[in-house]
């Protein structure tokens, strides 16, 4: 009479798996899953963003306190608070129209576009170390503006009118980059290297 190995068979049943040197290397041999250690991988997080997601501006690193100057540049045409910000002031129709407008170091930079063609076709150029905002309303406020953003923070605030932002383009550097929208007109973000980039 043939006798079966006691192991041989549990063995069988099991669907074992070894290699040359009889040490059993595999869970289940039938599984797709199973990788060499017998484990089944880890499936995607369904909360995980898709690859090619702009980063988080959570990862953005808080913007360095601009330490202004005793006295106030003269670009500064809204003046300069107690907390080192220039406030560039070109409110009116065609203020500041087909200008390039650099803001000032060391300073934070706030630039109000506000009235018809206000910084249309202008050109910002933001501080390299300090936080930069632009405010838009009226009809083509910022049209066709660009906006060239430092390494702090960057935001375009687009106001109500349709047309506020219509072309206007924002360059982001590598801080936090974002635009805003309440009417229907929107920037174009090109994000590059920003830490974090968010656009309407």
């Amino acid at each position: 009479m043939v006798r079966l190995a006691f192991p041989v068979v549990l063995c069988v049943l099991a669907a074992c798996a070894f290699d040359d040197g009889g040490v059993k290397v595999g869970g289940d041999a039938g599984s797709a899953d199973a990788g060499v250690d017998g484990r089944v991988a880890d499936a995607p997080s369904p909360d995980a963003p898709p690859p090619d997601a702009p980063p988080d501006a959570g990862a953005c690193p808080a913007d360095p306190v601009p330490p202004g100057l005793p006295v106030c540049p003269l670009v500064c045409t809204g003046g300069c608070d107690e907390s080192g910000v220039c406030l560039i002031d070109c409110s009116g129709n065609a203020r500041c129209n087909n200008r390039t407008i650099t803001c000032p170091e060391p300073f934070a930079c706030r630039v109000v576009c506000t009235g018809t063609d206000a910084c249309d076709t202008a050109r910002i150029e933001c501080p390299d170390a300090h936080a930069c905002t632009v405010v838009c309303n009226g009809l083509d406020g910022c049209g066709d503006l660009e906006l060239r953003c430092g390494d702090a923070s960057c935001r375009i605030e687009c106001g109500n009118d349709p047309a506020s932002c219509a072309g206007a383009k924002v360059r982001c550097g590598s801080g936090s980059c974002s635009a805003s929208c309440n009417g229907t007109s929107t920037p174009t973000v090109d994000c590059g290297s920003s830490c974090g980039c968010d656009a309407c």
